[in-house]
């Protein structure tokens, strides 16, 4: 069977969308541990979408895909473009209105794998004998990071492939 890498980036992709969208309702319901964690999610599978795509154009190996793709750590290094493109102008720039001078900077903290864990699971510090619960490990700014990491994410890569024409994957702004 082949395996058809231009579905999985269309799929992959719908589905980070989705999850970021998610995530956003989790945020403004103030539920700042859950929407990390499917904004991190939603970074995972933006990964996902864009290694298919580079199978798919002949950028990557499939052998890569088949290695990676179920990998949480190798996705998000393979992401690390948009964490790097969310602290650089002009995406580090908000604006926060109602005046076009009204700009906020951000400078987002890096995805981590074991924050995205501390917002799913209970922790436990065996030295102090604490228990920490994910809501007390992830903060409102954490999650406000994360978001924009992922919205981002996805506005350079619906730059490169809809405004300036590339090709899908990471060819485009990878070099």
């Amino acid at each position: 069977m082949k395996i058809d890498y231009l579905k999985i980036y269309n799929k992959s992709h719908n589905n980070a969308v989705d999850l970021l969208r998610e995530s956003k309702i989790l945020f403004e319901h103030e539920c700042y541990a859950r929407s990390y964690a499917l904004a991190y999610t939603a970074l995972e599978e933006i990964s996902k979408s864009q290694l298919a795509a580079d199978v798919f154009t002949r950028f990557s190996e499939e052998e890569e895909f088949l290695e990676k793709y179920i990998n949480h750590k190798d996705k998000i290094k393979r992401i690390n473009w948009a964490h790097n493109d969310a602290n650089s102008f002009p995406y580090n720039e908000i604006w926060t209105g109602p005046d076009k001078e009204d700009i906020e900077k951000v400078s987002p903290k890096e995805p981590l794998w074991d924050k995205r864990q501390k917002a799913l699971y209970v922790d436990i510090d065996k030295r102090n004998q604490d228990v920490f619960v994910p809501e007390t490990n992830i903060r409102k700014e954490d999650a406000q990071d994360i978001i924009h990491i992922v919205d981002v994410a996805l506005q350079r890569i619906w730059e490169m492939t809809e405004h300036w024409g590339h090709q899908i994957g990471t060819k485009g702004f990878m070099k």
